[in-house]
């Protein structure tokens, strides 16, 4: 029988997902904008007009 105390509730797990998944898009949207900027390109040009 497990122990009741280590086990993760199913909405720890899905906060823990979305929270991934959001610092990992955060992360990578930093590193292309770094890595542009290095380059001198424009990063936002697919937001404009």
């Amino acid at each position: 029988m497990a122990d009741q105390g280590s086990q993760i509730s199913t909405g720890t797990k899905i906060a823990f997902t979305i929270g991934s998944l959001i610092l990992a898009t955060v992360y990578f949207t930093a590193l292309d904008y770094a890595l542009m900027e290095m380059q001198g390109l424009d990063f936002f040009y697919l937001l404009r007009k």
